[in-house]
């Protein structure tokens, strides 16, 4: 009986015990998260930071990738478990803040931004770069404007016609990567090119287990998509139930597309120290492996598959970092009435739109991307931390968390016999590894993120008045 009371609760989710009012449309179900959320990973990611990833590794791209999805698979247990607990737009902001304390809520949210704000900057600007071998002559300004700020604006239409775009989209962007790993394959042991054989260890040597760590730091960059799944909650039917499968569905087929692509890809470039000084090959590398394996035609057809991924991926972004901004405004930590204004018409958060799409366009003109593909991580591994502690302090410090919906969804549950693991055991094994990734980051990176962070601390000093005061919304 339990458990088909929470089905029926499930089926029409209610935010108003939060203090919320229901104002986001919901339309989306699991395949549609799923979709937005291979869309935010992007099938085709490893071409954005092939070359970085290679150059910080010291020669492997799979390993990176294979660990990287491990980690995340850790905290991925943990993010499923705080959204059903917690089934708000805002991600991270929201389950820290609720699971544990809401002015780490709100740092964990600022940091958080970093991610939010960068990546689209990062995949804009390695868009320009593709774009630029055919188009020399367009300045890279305005190839950036294209993929920043005009994708970015679609968002303003309302996340429903994005996730109709993502499932077809999704469709087109795994046949191009997939596709692609046939022909690199198909060069590799009928044509004899790279190492000749598609059974090699080559793909899979490091310089070290420093550089292999600090490689896997920055491949967290292509599975964020499973976080921006959280973010719509309020505009999915059923987000307790449907938020966590499409989690697992994202990281389980990105670790596999990934790390396959990186694989094979090595394949071909064994040799790939001759072309190191040159930034251009480097940053469009598979690019280079395309028109090596397939020729000329192939290599177009890659590139133009590359950017409408990419273009996708801006889309999903920008959505989730508005929604990420929104909940932040409507808390009052950002001001409310730009962030957490939605649009009458739409029903969406215009002003964040705006506001990220602006500072997209502006970092993409003055950053490169070496340092903004490593200072992304910084704010992602950071939220991840905090998130698995955030179970643990629910569930075994508070004592106030739901129980699995198979059990009913039973308020203020305690874990007991195996459900230790799943509530205590993963979550510090989760921490740890971010931990030592986290370490593991580039130094400037870590400079830059721990500043930003210092800035965030405060305007948190400033807006509580000395954490003498909370938000309405947080007051628990």
């Amino acid at each position: 009986m339990a458990i088909k009371e929470a089905e029926l609760l499930e089926s029409s989710p209610d935010i108003s015990k939060y203090g919320y009012k229901q104002e986001l449309e919901r339309t989306m179900n699991v395949w549609q998260l799923t979709a937005f959320g291979l869309n935010y990973m992007v099938p085709i990611a490893p071409a954005i930071i092939f070359g970085i990833l290679l150059q910080t590794s010291g020669g492997t791209v799979a390993l990176p990738y294979l660990l990287a999805g491990v980690a995340m698979l850790l905290t991925a247990f943990s993010y499923s478990i705080m959204v059903r607990n917690f089934p708000l737009a805002g991600s991270v902001y929201s389950y820290v803040g609720r699971g544990w304390n809401p002015y780490l809520g709100f740092v964990a949210g600022w940091i958080l931004t970093l991610d939010y704000i960068l990546i689209p900057t990062v995949t804009a600007s390695s868009s320009a770069y593709f774009a630029q071998q055919y188009f020399p002559d367009i300045p890279y300004w305005v190839l950036l404007a294209i993929f920043s700020v005009g994708t970015g604006l679609l968002n303003l239409f309302g996340v429903e016609l994005v996730s109709k775009m993502g499932l077809w989209l999704l469709v087109l962007g795994e046949f191009v990567v997939w596709l692609s790993i046939l022909v690199w394959g198909n060069a590799v042991s009928s044509h004899h090119m790279g190492t000749g054989t598609l059974f090699s260890t080559q793909p899979f040597h490091f310089e070290s287990v420093s550089s292999l760590a600090a490689a896997t730091s920055l491949a967290i960059f292509s599975f964020l998509g499973f976080d921006a799944i959280t973010t719509l909650a309020e505009e999915t039917r059923k987000p307790k139930k449907d938020i966590p499968k499409a989690i697992y569905w994202c990281i389980g087929i990105g670790t596999l597309t990934m790390f396959v692509c990186g694989y094979v890809g090595m394949l071909v470039v064994p040799d790939w120290k001759t072309h190191s000084n040159d930034a251009n090959w480097m940053n469009t590398m598979l690019f280079q492996v395309s028109i090596m394996t397939g020729g000329k035609g192939f290599g177009i057809f890659f590139t133009a598959g590359y950017l409408t991924e990419l273009a996708v991926f801006n889309l999903v972004a920008t959505a989730a970092g508005a929604r990420l901004l929104y909940g932040m405004g409507r808390d009052t930590l950002l001001p409310k009435s730009i962030f957490a204004k939605i649009n009458k018409r739409w029903k969406t958060p215009h002003w964040s739109i705006l506001i990220i799409v602006t500072i997209e366009f502006v970092l993409g003109i003055s950053s490169n991307m070496t340092t903004l593909s490593n200072l992304v991580n910084y704010g992602a591994l950071f939220g991840f931390a905090a998130l698995n502690l955030s179970v643990i302090w629910l569930y075994y410090v508070k004592k106030k968390g739901e129980s699995p919906l198979n059990l009913g969804s039973t308020p203020s549950w305690k874990p007991n016999g195996w459900y230790h693991i799943r509530y205590l055991g993963l979550p510090i094994l989760g921490f740890m590894v971010i931990v030592y990734v986290w370490i593991s980051m580039d130094r400037l990176a870590q400079i830059i993120g721990t500043a930003w962070l210092i800035i965030g601390i405060i305007y948190l000093l400033i807006k509580t008045k000395g954490l003498r005061k909370l938000p309405p919304h947080l007051d628990l």
